[in-house]
């Protein structure tokens, strides 16, 4: 009998230790697990001043950020798995995000500036090695609906598909800026050889038809060259010698003993350094009144301005039409974008701008793919004189 009641209370012990184990268990379980989830916040991504101060402003004006839809993708969701052990490595290696961040390693914009191009690297490399995981918790191929996107975006994902691509080998730039590209050795060398006293010269040749500035002819039969981005230059330029993109005009110009490839980099980085103002800066009329005031020199600064004019058609059937259709490569107003290397419509001449979709229409010119003439046939003129019409409002 005596045996039975200690048996008794000995299990009832047990049981009681069980349960207590089982509660401390959930306890500490739901504490570690709300500090995993306080930790997967917009609010603690930001809470240090790196953060605050450099991504999330550049986020911000992400599609990401706000959109349409209403639906946000915050940092977690883009930089932190779902799954439960990726996401536990993922935790433990923020340790070391911990450390950089106590000892000050990017705790100014010149400190992050210079470390932009290796975090950046970091990250493309992890999405890449799994397949753009944390994208596709959203972005799935196999329930992309083609048809309802733009044309030129169905048909480069229906080629990633294909080819076995995933969202970063060309979604980088989506939240945040895009390093700038670090000039290596020999570039930094060429820059620096680059006579610009002789590159003003070349330039004489090329003002005859684009103008002393590089600001192109009124009536858009030559484009503004000012501005744009030196190898986006340069390779137009070497496209021209190749007779790959053919252009009459600059036949007699484009060849090796007329522009050899020393002069093609030479005009490129000359033209590409010119800034054109879009408007005068306005004068008081003390100012104009004065007996300092040169007005041949007023007259030689207006001469430098470029300002598109309003192209007819309905600027904002033009908006909707540009962003939908366009504005994913040449950026959210038209002012480029992949780092200059896909040139800004926006400030561009309009009737140059025309000319170009007719010869993408008629394979005179090759867009981006021998396809994509096909998709230029299926705009209509009227898009394409509202797109105009809101391009030529951008630079007011």
């Amino acid at each position: 009998m005596i045996n039975t009641v200690k048996s008794s209370r000995a299990n009832k012990r047990t049981l009681t230790g069980s349960l207590l184990l089982i509660i401390l268990g959930v306890v500490l379980w739901g504490a570690f697990n709300t500090g995993m989830e306080a930790t997967n916040t917009l609010e603690f991504c930001i809470s240090c001043h790196e953060m605050e101060s450099t991504v999330y402003q550049e986020y911000r004006h992400s599609v990401h950020f706000s959109n349409p839809s209403g639906v946000r993708a915050a940092c977690p969701d883009c930089h932190v798995p779902k799954q439960w052990i990726p996401k536990i490595i993922r935790k433990i290696q923020a340790s070391n995000e911990v450390y950089h961040w106590w000892v000050g390693t990017i705790n100014t914009r010149e400190k992050f500036e210079a470390r932009r191009p290796e975090l950046a690297s970091h990250v493309w490399r992890v999405m890449k090695e799994t397949d753009s995981r944390e994208c596709r918790n959203c972005h799935q191929f196999t329930v992309m609906k083609l048809a309802g996107q733009a044309r030129f975006a169905a048909r480069i994902h229906k080629d990633a598909m294909q080819e076995g691509k995933t969202c970063i080998d060309c979604h980088k730039g989506i939240a945040h800026v895009l390093p700038q590209k670090k000039p290596e050795v020999a570039e930094v060398q060429e820059q620096a050889e680059i006579d610009m006293e002789y590159a003003e010269e070349i330039n004489e040749t090329c003002a005859g038809c684009h103008g002393e500035h590089g600001e192109g002819s009124l009536d858009g039969e030559y484009p503004r060259l000012a501005g744009l981005d030196a190898e986006y230059l340069a390779t137009q330029l070497r496209l021209f010698k190749s007779r790959d993109r053919l252009n009459i005009p600059m036949v007699p110009f484009t060849n090796e003993r007329e522009l050899p490839e020393t002069d093609v980099i030479a005009i490129s980085h000359f033209l590409s350094s010119i800034e054109l103002p879009s408007r005068l800066a306005p004068l008081e009329e003390e100012e104009v009144e004065s007996e300092s005031f040169d007005a041949f020199a007023r007259l030689r600064e207006s001469r430098a301005v470029v300002n598109i004019a309003r192209y007819p058609g309905n600027e904002f059937a033009g908006e909707r039409f540009y962003k939908k259709e366009c504005g994913g490569c040449h950026g959210e107003r038209g002012f480029g974008g992949a780092e200059g290397l896909i040139p800004p419509l926006a400030g561009q001449r309009s009737q140059y701008l025309l000319r170009q979709i007719q010869n993408f229409r008629n394979s005179d010119r090759l867009h981006d793919d021998p396809r994509d003439s096909t998709i230029f046939q299926q705009f209509g003129d009227g898009q394409i004189a509202d797109m105009l019409a809101y391009l030529s409002l951008q630079d007011d």
